[in-house]
């Protein structure tokens, strides 16, 4: 595993996306083709500009790690914690003990898709993408969807997106798994 270091300010997006795209080359090249190196690239700029928008005047940490064929893209931040707006409550994690055990949750929707949550517990939520079929849009859920298009696109990316609060330290924790090779 190696650990990057992103300051949270625009200019550095770019740089650290090279930086980190490289080395995953270095370690894995038989097994990145171009398709694979464009998610990777998208992952990482939309993981970044999540974070300058959330930061809260922290460093971010992106940590990459290869297991088994499996590459794992983490976002570690103390900026604040994930909050998503459903047509019904604000969900704000980390979830109050009690909160009733939904199993999955709308998070954003557009005319092409819905990005959704699987809550698995008060901490952990992993998301996932439906495509719409376009005779059964249902304006009125997507209207009233709080905008997460950054994370669509990062779970469209991904073969595994989910995202973790960790209460003792505060620490927020986005995690990309992209499939490598057969």
């Amino acid at each position: 595993m190696k650990k990057f270091i992103f300051n949270n300010e625009t200019e550095g997006i770019y740089p650290l996306t090279l930086q980190i795209t490289d080395y995953i080359k270095n370690i894995a090249k038989h097994l990145i083709d171009d398709d694979v190196s464009f998610r990777i690239r998208t992952i990482l700029i939309e993981l970044l500009t999540n974070s300058l928008k959330h930061h809260n005047d922290h460093v971010t940490q992106i940590e990459v790690s290869l297991k088994n064929n499996k590459l794992y893209l983490k976002k570690l931040d103390k900026g604040n914690p994930l909050q998503i707006k459903t047509t019904h409550d604000l969900l704000k994690w980390p979830l109050p003990a009690g909160t009733p055990a939904k199993s999955e949750i709308a998070v954003y929707g557009d005319d092409f898709g819905t990005l959704k949550g699987r809550l698995k517990n008060s901490n952990k939520l992993e998301f996932y993408t439906e495509d719409v079929n376009l005779q059964y849009v249902d304006r009125e859920v997507i209207n009233g969807l709080n905008e997460h298009y950054g994370l669509m696109i990062i779970t469209r990316a991904s073969d595994v997106f989910k995202y973790e609060y960790k209460p003792g330290t505060g620490a927020n924790n986005f995690t990309s798994i992209i499939q490598l090779g057969n």
